[in-house]
């Protein structure tokens, strides 16, 4: 594919395919992503479909096209720069220096720009038509000038050639070709240097014995040996050992973090000085690592909803073009010019014309912004969720997790130790911040659990050595304590705790660079009303909402919808999952050890409020270049076609111009990967 129009003959190609439910293409990543009913369609008739549409598919990666269109683009400069070095010692009207120039004409257009015709040949209205259109008219022009001087000359006019002109159009084109995929392979560079980041092999623990085996082979509950300075080939947990991990692939943080016994760790991420076991938990698709590049992969195909405006566009534009090169031919005919001087400017408005820009306007950067993102930890889905994050009025932040550390550590118990040991058994059976600071707390041994059940945003209840324990909020539990968590055994009450959860070192910065932003920002917690406070007084925000349960955070999120804003949720992506999805962008932090890739349109691997921050300010850098863009590529046409139809642009410098358009394109786009 080469432009717009081709994403959209591609489109329609597969969903005019029985069967076929959605179809989503991608003009810079040369896929198209597909959803279709396997008893109505397979693989081989999509693939036909793409075929007779003039196009080719496989189901693996296309290979690198780079090499053959630098051959090709080098291969049509040289023979047009050799005829044009050759023009002052042979002359331009000399038989010789003609026939010698239509051998390079018809070599240049059945060899490298070979693709053009062939593609024009399907009757598919794109870059390619024009192209085609445009030289090839030229050509039959030149060759008629060529073999039929005398009928020229008869008629009054001078039989002159455009062969250079061809030549150089065609060289011209496959240049910016040659450009623009050298340009999108920088695109995709953060996809590309994601897939080199686990190891081939990986050292396991077999019989006691070290052995080092393909990573294919690596099986959940193998034991995997980690080397001081190696690169980390599966996930896992850590079963032995200390050592501090650099995980600024997945976090952006250069900051190694110290990892002990429990602790999670990532693939593709790097060990320090320490000697590791790790017991493995995912290898292969199902690591982090490839969790995120598949996430990535998704959202640079994806499409932003300014693309529509483009996409509309590109539809009609290529009849029209066509038209207006048919109406400027007859005009200066008309006029009373001759046929060169009105073939030349109808050639000049089919090649300045190729919507090669307005294709890659808003991919290019979408692409580019995806990739800088995933190198700062921030895991934006696609076009979409850039646009709306850039559109957001306010920002609702979660409390335990988001703003504070999300480990809580218990400062206050009033019951016995016996009941502590019997309520920290039951509170081990949960992952919830709170239940884990009083297993801390106990610090011992505990005796197992039965019958365990949850009650979101409540509490938790179970059998421990025969007692009946509950633990939760000290309203469930019918108490009137003003207490961070009450607990009762066999329905007696048994103490109730208090616990501080410090404030992240960057939550007040974070929360005062939004509010910098001009942005509303808000706390949403289920938290007790005084801590709630508390904590957002640390932090400078105002408006609290607290004691809600996560249903009751949805309701928070519409009113405040409700009111005109478009909202962002922050969350840990699990419990705020209503909000998240409610939320005209949902947000979600994502810890290291169980890293909610699926909540929200963003996923924050770092987890540090800087981070939404970064997100925020990156979208709307983002869409500022997708405006730019778009505006760029809308303005070249719209100034070039008339200069080209008033006869002030030569053919060539038409070709020269419409290649520069779209590396000014991919150029502004690639300013995004400095983004800091």
């Amino acid at each position: 594919m080469t432009c717009a129009a081709c994403v959209g003959h591609v489109e329609r190609a597969l969903l005019d395919t029985p069967g076929v439910a959605a179809a989503q293409v991608s003009l810079l990543a040369n896929e198209a992503k597909v959803t279709f009913d396997p008893q109505a369609t397979n693989h081989a008739v999509l693939k036909q479909a793409i075929e007779e549409a003039g196009y080719t598919a496989e189901d693996a990666a296309p290979p690198d096209e780079y090499p053959a269109v630098r051959r090709r683009a080098f291969v049509s400069l040289a023979l047009g720069l050799a005829a044009m070095a050759a023009m002052p010692f042979i002359g331009h009207d000399s038989t010789v220096a003609r026939y010698a120039q239509l051998a390079a004409a018809i070599f240049v257009m059945a060899g490298p720009g070979r693709e053009y015709y062939v593609k024009a040949a399907t009757r598919r209205f794109d870059m390619n038509t024009l192209i085609a259109v445009g030289t090839g008219s030229a050509f039959l022009y030149s060759l008629a000038a060529t073999i039929f001087p005398h009928k020229f000359h008869a008629s009054g006019i001078m039989p002159d050639v455009y062969y250079e002109a061809v030549i150089f159009i065609i060289a011209l084109v496959l240049t910016g070709r040659m450009f623009e995929v050298r340009a999108r392979r920088e695109t995709t560079a953060a996809l590309t240097q994601l897939a080199e980041l686990q190891p081939n092999s990986a050292t396991i623990l077999r019989a006691g014995e070290s052995v080092e085996i393909p990573i294919e082979q690596v099986q959940n509950g193998d034991i995997a040996i980690l080397k001081p300075g190696a690169r980390i080939p599966v996930d896992g947990l850590i079963e032995s050992g200390e050592s501090a991990v650099d995980e600024s692939m997945l976090t952006g943080e250069p900051i190694p973090v110290l990892k002990r016994p429990g602790d999670h760790l990532s693939a593709g991420t790097i060990n320090g000085l320490g000697a590791l076991q790790l017991k493995v938990t995912a290898t292969g698709n199902a690591t982090v690592l490839a969790q995120i590049g598949r996430l990535m992969r998704e959202a640079q195909s994806t499409r932003a909803p300014m693309q529509k405006l483009a996409d509309q566009v590109s539809a009609i534009f290529v009849p029209a073009i066509l038209i207006i090169a048919a109406v400027t031919f007859g005009a200066w005919l008309i006029n009373g010019a001759d046929t060169a001087k009105a073939l030349s400017a109808a050639v000049a408005v089919l090649i300045i014309a190729c919507p090669c820009a307005m294709g890659l306007a808003i991919p290019a950067a979408v692409m580019v912004a995806t990739g800088r993102a995933a190198s700062l930890g921030l895991l934006i889905k696609g076009g979409e969720a850039l646009e709306r994050l850039a559109h957001i009025q306010t920002v609702v932040l979660d409390k335990t997790g988001t703003i504070t550390e999300g480990r809580p550590t218990v400062t206050r118990y009033t019951g016995t130790r016996e009941d502590l040991i019997l309520i920290a058994a039951l509170e081990a059976a949960s992952e919830h911040p709170l239940a884990q600071s009083i297993v801390r707390y106990a610090n011992t041994p505990l005796p197992p659990v039965t019958n365990f059940n949850a009650t979101p945003g409540q509490g938790a209840s179970g059998t421990v050595d025969g007692h009946e324990v509950k633990a939760g909020r000290p309203a469930w539990l019918g108490s009137g304590e003003d207490a961070a968590i009450a607990a009762t055994v066999d329905n007696r009450p048994a103490g109730v705790f208090d616990v501080s959860d410090p404030v992240k070192p960057t939550s007040i910065a974070a929360v005062k660079a939004l509010q910098n932003m001009g942005l509303e920002v808000a706390m949403l917690t289920g938290d007790r009303e005084s801590t709630a406070r508390q904590v957002a007084h640390t932090v400078g925000i105002s408006d609290v909402t607290a004691e809600v349960l996560p249903a009751g955070k949805l309701d928070v999120i519409r009113t405040h919808q409700e009111k005109g804003r478009k909202v962002a949720m922050v969350g840990d992506g699990v419990n705020d999952a209503p909000a998240l999805a409610q939320a005209d962008a949902g947000i979600a932090m994502a810890a290291g050890s169980g890293i909610a890739v699926e909540a929200g349109d963003v996923t924050l691997l770092r987890n540090d409020l800087s981070a939404v921050v970064a997100a925020i300010r990156l979208s709307k850098a983002t869409v500022k270049v997708m405006r730019q863009n778009l505006f760029w590529a809308f303005c070249y046409n719209a100034l070039g076609i008339p200069i080209a139809a008033l006869g002030l642009l030569n053919p060539v410098v038409a070709s020269g111009a419409m290649a520069l358009s779209s590396l000014s394109v991919l150029a502004n786009s690639l300013r995004l990967r400095r983004f800091q």
